[in-house]
């Protein structure tokens, strides 16, 4: 299988987040997450072009006032997947690479690991539509409606994700390396019950038998920020690193 030595990478991002009003602006040691984010993506080695997807005007201003790459989405979006297909739709590529916005600990040897090791599972199996990355899981965050939990199989495929309390021992990280073809896809597909109600996309790819390969990282001690209050636990991880 060809798979490209670079790719590019869409990071959607909402204001309007529902557990976390505005988080993308929010200022984190003096930078806001945005870009944050946006500037780890843009020190991989593995992308070509870093864009990131939204809707609100206020970000279509912080990103411009900030030199960074954007584009403008439409407001229906229902979650930042279906976000990053919008723009995928009018790239030449067979593969999208998406990193969720809420990741301001994910730096470029992360990102750069994870991809090392999701070409080398997508050069082995053909059949595989997107690589997840893993990661164990404390038993707050097993316990955490915030966190997605995931049963994982022998050969690292993963099954099932749910924010449902499960001691499954691993948890899933917010970036995807898709096939576009699957992911345009999947934006397609009707929201099931259990995805409302989780409030949690992902399910959609397991409710329609997409073959979701993991990758476990180890040693991964970063916080997405779900809610305000990890802010602080953000800015405490960056302080013991500098």
């Amino acid at each position: 299988m060809n798979i490209p030595e670079k790719f590019t990478c869409i990071i959607p991002a909402r204001y309007k987040s529902v557990r976390f009003l505005g988080k993308p602006l929010v200022d984190i040691s003096g930078k806001s997450m945005i870009c944050r984010v946006y500037d780890n993506a843009c020190e991989s080695k593995f992308f070509n072009e870093v864009i990131v997807a939204t809707d609100d005007e206020k970000i279509f201003k912080h990103c411009s006032d900030h030199d960074i790459n954007y584009v403008c989405t439409s407001k229906d979006c229902p979650n930042g997947s279906e976000r990053v297909a919008e723009v995928a739709a009018g790239i030449d590529a067979e593969y999208i690479f998406e990193m969720q916005g809420d990741q301001p600990l994910v730096t470029k040897e992360v990102i750069n690991d994870f991809i090392t090791r999701a070409i080398f599972k997508l050069k082995e199996n053909s059949e595989i539509d997107v690589v997840i990355p893993y990661a164990k899981a404390t038993k707050e965050q097993e316990n955490s409606i915030d966190v997605l939990k995931v049963v994982v199989d022998s050969n690292e495929r993963l099954l099932f994700q749910t924010r449902q309390p499960i001691q499954t021992g691993y948890r899933t990280l917010g970036l995807y390396l898709w096939k576009k073809e699957a992911l345009l896809r999947f934006a397609k597909l009707p929201i099931s019950n259990i995805e409302e109600v989780e409030s949690s996309h992902p399910i959609r790819l397991y409710m329609n038998g997409f073959f979701v390969q993991g990758v476990e990282l180890e040693g991964v001690d970063w916080v997405e920020v779900d809610r305000e209050h990890q802010v602080k636990e953000v800015e405490k991880i960056l302080e013991k690193k500098q």
